[in-house]
């Protein structure tokens, strides 16, 4: 894990952004929020994969733009968490260092789950 990553969760660093899910609430109510959710997480999951894959084959181009449009997916419904480590993985493409990319896919993925459960006990479901 990352010195960043480490100091957030030590500074206590919720993993999603609560306003911005009481945002989506209040533009689409709960069941909207819920629904523009399952729809993040089935593409995140689709994205975590692709990235995988590109990274594994060192095409550091193309994971970079995976992880750049995965960041602010996760960006714009508040998984703050996870879009920190995204950046850090883009960062890590950007300077063609696969293997430390490749490395932090496994931080991400704890990250996601772990906003799919902060997610879920924001809103109730």
């Amino acid at each position: 894990m990352t010195v960043q990553l480490e100091a957030a969760r030590e500074e206590g660093e919720s993993c999603i952004d609560h306003s911005q899910i009481d945002g989506l609430v209040i533009a689409a109510g709960v069941d909207g929020a819920l629904e523009i959710l399952a729809a993040f997480w089935r593409s995140t999951e689709s994205l975590m994969d692709a990235l995988r894959n590109q990274l594994a084959a060192q095409a550091s181009e193309e994971a970079s733009r995976t992880a750049h449009a995965l960041k602010g997916s996760a960006l714009n419904v508040g998984a703050v968490l996870l879009s920190n480590t995204i950046r850090e993985i883009e960062e890590c493409c950007r300077e063609r260092d696969s293997a430390r990319a490749l490395s932090l896919i496994a931080v991400a993925e704890r990250n996601y789950a772990q906003t799919v459960d902060a997610f879920r006990r924001h809103l109730g479901a």
